[in-house]
């Protein structure tokens, strides 16, 4: 794949410190491989190092033009209430500069050290989440006779079902169809190549079963048993936590705050230290706690969700 425009000025003025920095960067160079970023660690250091200096320059000719220009500006309008005119602290200079001028760049700094890893994490959770429905497609092909080539070719197809798992199959496709190599070769750097555990058991199987002289067909069939198994384990625990913060839900998130207004109102109401219940304690609880219950649930339930959704 060919380098973007900022990619190759990147690699040309940045590259020997993209090299320097990456030149025992294992880690790096592996996540790269498993997120499916087609750059090299030193091309994607020197890019990344090139934006977080894009950043500064961009953060230091802003605050110039906030500093130089707009306040001054502002301070110069006439505060229509008071009469007097527009006052911008220093302790607000100071904190836009030193958001705009050093946060930020270090924000895109450690967006850009992480990313290869998330993105990696992200693909072997989706992997792991579609493996069981893609070993029992695997399975039902393999039952009709056909080959390996043909099996993840099929698999490549439906990347709307299999998601992560069609994009390595792809490549697998594509190594033995067009590049020539041979299955046990090609399942053994796609091993290496992909970021989830669970499909790299399963591709190790079959270079176990075909180099022993096994049946592929029984060996689908096993994997897509067993996977179907663990996967009705998995869905079940899934809906055992549901259940318990279903009712932890109606709890907290409906008797609690029904119980919490009441008790308020008679707790101000029989106080005899002359406390009063203001307005501001109610529109606190009504439009601060409540909501930040029923977001915590809602977190609580959408993460649980997605661990058993096909997407």
């Amino acid at each position: 794949m060919a380098l973007t425009v900022f990619e190759t000025f990147s690699r040309v003025l940045l590259g020997w410190l993209g090299r320097l920095l990456t030149k025992d960067s294992i880690g790096l160079r592996n996540d790269l491989v498993k997120a499916r970023i087609p750059l090299l660690a030193e091309d994607y250091m020197a890019s990344s190092i090139m934006q977080v200096i894009a950043t500064f320059v961009g953060g230091v000719l802003f605050v110039l033009f906030l500093l130089g220009f707009l306040i001054p500006q502002i301070e110069m309008m006439e505060n229509p209430s008071t009469g007097e005119n527009f006052s911008v602290s220093k302790t607000v200079q100071y904190a836009i500069i030193g958001i705009l001028v050093f946060a930020l760049p270090a924000l895109v700094g450690l967006i850009q050290l992480f990313t290869p890893g998330w993105v990696a994490s992200s693909r072997a959770t989706n992997m792991d989440r579609q493996i069981p429905y893609a070993a029992s497609y695997v399975s039902a092909l393999a039952a009709a006779n056909a080959t390996p080539s043909q099996t993840f070719k099929s698999l490549a197809r439906n990347k709307d079902i299999y998601g992560e798992i069609s994009n390595d199959a792809a490549w697998i496709f594509h190594s033995m169809e067009f590049m020539g190599r041979d299955l046990v070769t090609t399942l053994k750097e796609a091993v290496d190549r992909t970021p989830s555990e669970r499909f790299a058991e399963f591709l190790q199987g079959i270079i176990g079963t075909v180099t022993s002289g096994g049946n592929l067909k029984l060996y689908f069939l096993n994997r897509s048993e067993y996977y179907a198994q663990q996967n009705r384990v998995h869905v079940k625990d899934i809906l055992q936590q549901m259940a318990l913060f279903s009712e932890a839900y109606v709890v907290v998130a409906v008797a609690l705050p029904i119980f919490a207004m009441i008790i308020a109102v008679i707790t101000f109401w029989v106080s005899g230290a002359g406390m009063q219940l203001e307005e501001i304690h109610m529109y606190l609880l009504v439009f601060g706690g409540f909501p930040i219950i029923q977001i915590i649930f809602s977190g609580l339930f959408y993460s649980l969700s997605m661990e058993i959704s096909t997407d």
